[in-house]
């Protein structure tokens, strides 16, 4: 019976992201999910009793997978560029098994930046690893490890490195693999070396121009 709880909290979990990029999260109904699952909407609420709810606990799903290994890859001895690629697999991992979150984010980043603000920041624990993290960044810049620049620079190149791409997943499927799902994903696991050797080299203190 756990097991089967456990299938069903996950089914409306994936349905509650579907719809939420189809519709929008003020659009969207928890009567629309509970169709897209195929259980009645008592059922659904049985597991979620509001959309806030749901919508906190897709966050809750994406940040417990990501943010325990990127602590675990901070804690480890060596510089930021030694831990680059772990940083970026983490990444890649995460968001290609969850190909609708960038677009979802970035619906809801356009429509009401400060309800998923509020959202992320309920729990100021889930933000010490990305603090960490920038502290690292600002101390290797200090100690001359990676190249100097404003923070932000570094999160766009990042991001629209690993995030962009998926944003596009679809129509990448169709024109350049023939809507074969499988290639385009062995395309994006490839990709991870690529994206290293572009942060790398963006990153590296011998590119040190900026004071």
């Amino acid at each position: 019976m756990q097991k089967n709880s456990k299938d069903i909290e996950s089914q409306i979990l994936e349905a509650a992201k579907t719809v939420f990029v189809r519709k929008g999260y003020n659009a969207t109904k928890m009567g629309d999910i509970a169709k897209e699952v195929g259980i009645s909407r008592t059922a659904l609420h049985y597991y979620f009793r509001t959309k806030e709810t749901l919508f906190g606990a897709i966050f809750g799903q994406l940040l417990d997978e990501f943010l325990p290994n990127i602590s675990l890859i901070l804690e480890k001895e060596g510089t930021l560029l030694e831990k680059l690629p772990l940083l970026i697999d983490q990444y890649v991992t995460i968001i290609s098994k969850n190909p609708s979150f960038p677009i979802f984010l970035v619906n809801e980043v356009n429509r009401d930046y400060e309800h998923l603000l509020a959202t992320i920041l309920k729990d100021n624990n889930q933000l010490k690893p990305m603090n960490k993290l920038k502290e690292q960044v600002l101390k290797e810049m200090k100690e001359g490890k990676l190249r100097k620049m404003p923070l932000l620079d570094i999160i766009f190149a990042y991001v629209s490195l690993i995030v962009f791409p998926m944003l596009v997943r679809l129509p990448v499927t169709q024109l350049f693999f023939e809507d074969n799902k499988e290639e385009c994903q062995q395309f994006f696991i490839r990709r991870k070396e690529v994206i290293y050797d572009i942060l790398y080299k963006f990153l590296a203190p011998e590119r040190n121009t900026l004071t």
